[in-house]
């Protein structure tokens, strides 16, 4: 499927957006002083369930929402292109920088934070594709030089995905740009191109947050799978009979400082989930085999599942991510690991690590500690790997809530679905220990006052929460969450910030073009 294009006036727009086009027309004019050619629009998204398991390559289950990223664009036909671009936000100020003459990439400095070098991002990548599909257009001259006006109101570090949202809109232009209006980019296209964007500054994310921008649909969730390849589903929640099916998206307003705690959160996660996957695949006497990049080179849990079935099952195939089969193997691996790690629920020291694997510790440190830096007192690899393998099985049993027959009353539905998501955000919280106090707080007072599911969303220990709310409840979860929750921490919170905080959102489109 394509990215969409949409006149700026046409009925198929979602209502916030088609009000957004005109704002940000307006602002380009008086920007630039002309008219842009058109609107790039890319959203943020998040996370229904499916929390820390892209990295052992499980399906996910995201959002598109009704937040993001607009770019009003015009080319330009100068002998020395350049790029000129102006911000809605006055915290951005304008950026200006030529582009190679000789088709070269534009230089992007990690070590500078600067807003810009997430437009370089997008427009790398989206060069690099220009070069694979008309070489002889761009493998030695420059892209069209551009005036790009940009506009979001997705919060920058809420774990929404800004960034993503950003690059997806700019890649997209600058193919439209490049390419002219005929040509039709597939999202499955700049998907792919864009997941490796923020690599160039440093990021090593994975591919749920651009499938969820590029391909979101209104009222759809997605089955994003990395296995075998990168693809995302569109899954419709179902028709209810008295209500609709709304997210509230909170805000703690607690920043996690990814590179300071990653020796304890992020970077442990990674080596507890590996070295379980390595124990298993000891203790069953499999061979994990890989296809991919993978976190330390050891293979991952995925990859545990395969190999048990193939040895245990005769089963050759790979599991391909369909539905029935896979929530049959994931209960399976809940049950094995149980008889592995479940008489050492405390943890396992570094030794006891070694000797499960039948090496020195001497080597287990070399293997699996030196990567990056970890810090721990006992590794918790019953508590991960049990909360890999019951988080993906949730999410195929939310995929079941979503497709099975019609539901006799709407709450039936709510309480199916929500229950899921209760059950992720206690393991998160109890298993995988990546809640905190604050994401907590929200999540009850929520659950209190209307909320039929409510959760985390993106890594944790801070960040956002996502709470499924039937339509006619959300002011009243809303009131709860200002009351009881914002105005009782940060007491000096306005009106604007607030705003911020809290956004209301239903499935929404994914990224699309609106021509003027």
């Amino acid at each position: 499927m394509s990215v969409p294009v949409y006149p700026c006036n046409s009925d198929k727009l979602p209502k916030s957006l088609a009000a957004k086009c005109p704002v940000i027309i307006k602002g380009f004019e008086k920007a630039f002083g002309t008219k842009p050619d058109f609107v790039a629009r890319s959203p943020g998204r998040v996370n229904l369930i499916g929390e820390h398991i892209d990295y052992a390559d499980f399906s996910v289950l995201p959002l598109a929402i009704d937040v993001d990223m607009l770019l009003a664009v015009k080319a330009l036909d100068d002998k020395k292109p350049s790029i000129t671009l102006a911000n809605a936000d006055s915290r951005f100020s304008e950026r200006k920088f030529d582009l190679p003459l000789d088709g070269s990439y534009v230089t992007i400095d990690p070590t500078i934070s600067d807003w810009s070098n997430y437009f370089k991002c997008g427009l790398h990548v989206a060069v690099e594709y220009l070069k694979k599909i008309a070489p002889e257009k761009f493998a030695k001259a420059p892209v069209k030089g551009l005036q790009v006006y940009c506009q979001g109101n997705v919060p920058t570090g809420s774990g929404l995905s800004s960034s993503a949202a950003f690059i997806c809109a700019v890649a997209l232009a600058v193919i439209r740009v490049n390419m002219g209006d005929s040509y039709e980019v597939s999202k499955n296209d700049l998907t792919k191109i864009t997941v490796v964007a923020e690599h160039l500054v440093g990021v090593n994310n994975g591919g749920m947050d651009q499938a969820a921008s590029v391909c979101g649909e209104e009222d759809h969730a997605l089955y994003v799978e990395f296995k075998p390849e990168l693809k995302a589903t569109p899954f419709k929640f179902p028709n209810l009979k008295n209500t609709e099916v709304t997210f509230v998206i909170a805000n703690t307003l607690v920043v996690s400082n990814k590179q300071e705690t990653a020796p304890t959160n992020y970077n442990l996660r990674v080596v507890e989930v590996v070295a379980a996957a390595n124990i298993l695949a000891k203790k069953y006497g499999v061979v994990l085999k890989h296809d991919g990049p993978s976190n330390l080179n050891k293979g991952n849990l995925r990859d545990f599942v395969n190999a048990y079935y193939a040895k245990y099952m005769n089963v050759a195939e790979p599991w391909n991510g369909e539905i029935t089969s896979g929530i049959e193997r994931l209960t399976k691996m809940l049950e094995l690991v149980e008889e592995t790690f479940g008489a050492k629920k405390s943890g396992y020291t570094v030794d006891d690590a070694a000797s499960a694997l039948g090496i020195s510790s001497e080597e287990f440190t070399k293997e699996y500690l030196t990567s990056f830096p970890v810090r721990f007192d006992t590794l918790k690899l019953y508590q991960r790997s049990k909360h890999v393998y019951a988080e993906a099985l949730r999410v195929l049993k939310a995929l079941k809530v979503m497709t099975g027959s019609s539901f006799t009353k709407d709450e039936d539905f709510f309480r199916e679905f929500g229950n899921l998501m209760n059950e992720s955000q206690e393991s998160c919280d109890k298993l995988y220990n990546c809640s905190c106090s604050e994401i907590d707080s929200l999540c009850q007072i929520a659950l209190n006052n209307g909320s039929a599911g409510s959760r985390l969303t993106g890594a944790g220990w801070g960040g956002c929460t996502v709470h499924l709310v039937p339509i006619e409840k959300v002011d009243q979860v809303k009131k709860a969450l200002i009351d009881q929750y914002y105005k009782v921490k940060y007491p000096k919170i306005t009106d604007e910030e607030l705003k911020e905080a809290i956004i209301v959102s239903k499935p929404a489109l994914g990224s699309c073009v609106c021509t003027l």
